[in-house]
C-alpha cells in the first residue's frame, strides 16, 4: 500500500493528471464546437477538475449526486449545482446545448447503463460522454495492471475499500451500443487507447440504448499515434 500511494503521489507531482485534463478539456471545446452562449450540463460534476476548473465564461447547470460538492463548485461565477441523479434527470428535452460526462459511466451500476445514455442523449442537442478504456493496461482508479481483468465480485470489494464505490469499466462496443447516435473518439497514450469518447455533435432520433446481453469485445486495435499521451481526431 504503501508503495502504491508513493506512485500516486508521484504522478501528481509530475503534473501527468493536469495535462491530460487541460487537453481533455480543450479537445472537448474544439469536437463540440463549444461558443461563447452555448449551455452545458455536466453530468456527474464531482468537484469540477475538467470542466469548471478551465471554463469560466459558459453557464454551467453542475448535477452531482453529492452535496458536499457544491459549495467548491459555486466559487465559479457561471456554475449553478444542482443535487440530481443522472438516470432520472430533472430537466425537460433538449434543455441545454452540450452535455458533458467525464469519467462518470463506469460508476453508474452496469443495469442502469441504457437509462444514464438515454438520459444524456434526451437533455442535450450535442453531448460528449468520455469514460477510460477497458483494454487499457493500467487501471486508471488504481494505476495498476491488470485490476480491471479480476473476479466481478472480488474486483468490487477492492472497488469499496478503495475507490469509493464499484467501477465497471466499459469497451467501445458497449460505449457504442449505449450511444449508437455517437462517434466514437479515442484518447491516446504511448500509441495505446487510454480512454473513450462518445461524441454527437448534430442530434439524431435514434432507437433508444441497449444494455448488451454479454461483455463487449476488445475495443479495436489503434495504431500508434506517438510516444507521448495525445487526443486522436480520428472517427470511428
Amino acid at each position: 500500500m504503501g508503495a502504491y500511494l508513493t506512485l500516486r503521489r508521484w504522478i501528481a507531482r509530475r503534473g501527468f493528471l493536469e495535462r491530460g485534463r487541460r487537453a481533455r478539456y480543450e479537445f472537448f471545446t474544439t469536437v463540440c464546437n463549444l461558443t461563447p452562449t452555448d449551455t452545458i450540463l455536466d453530468v456527474g460534476a464531482g468537484q469540477g477538475a475538467t470542466l469548471e476548473r478551465y471554463n469560466c465564461r459558459n453557464r454551467i447547470v453542475a448535477l452531482d449526486l453529492l452535496e458536499k460538492n457544491r459549495e467548491r463548485l459555486e466559487r465559479h461565477p457561471n456554475v449553478e449545482f444542482q443535487i440530481g441523479d443522472a438516470t432520472q434527470m430533472p430537466f425537460p428535452d433538449g434543455a441545454f446545448d452540450v452535455v458533458f460526462s467525464n469519467s462518470v459511466v463506469e460508476h453508474v451500476p452496469r443495469e442502469n447503463w441504457p437509462t444514464f445514455a438515454r438520459e444524456i442523449r434526451r437533455v442535450g442537442d450535442r453531448y460528449f460522454v468520455q469514460t477510460p478504456n477497458k483494454w487499457f493496461p493500467l487501471e486508471p482508479h488504481y494505476m495498476l495492471p491488470p485490476v480491471q481483468f479480476l473476479p466481478r465480485r472480488l474486483r468490487h470489494r477492492l472497488d469499496e475499500c478503495f475507490a469509493g464505490g464499484k467501477i465497471d469499466l466499459l469497451d467501445e462496443r458497449t460505449l457504442r451500443r449505449l450511444f449508437p447516435d455517437a462517434e466514437i473518439r479515442r484518447e491516446r497514450m504511448l500509441g495505446l487507447t487510454k480512454s473513450l469518447m462518445a461524441v454527437r455533435v448534430v442530434h439524431a432520433e435514434l432507437p433508444s440504448a441497449e444494455l448488451p446481453s454479454r461483455a463487449g469485445s476488445a475495443a479495436r486495435k489503434s495504431p500508434p499515434a506517438s510516444p507521448a499521451a495525445r487526443l486522436s481526431e480520428e472517427q470511428t
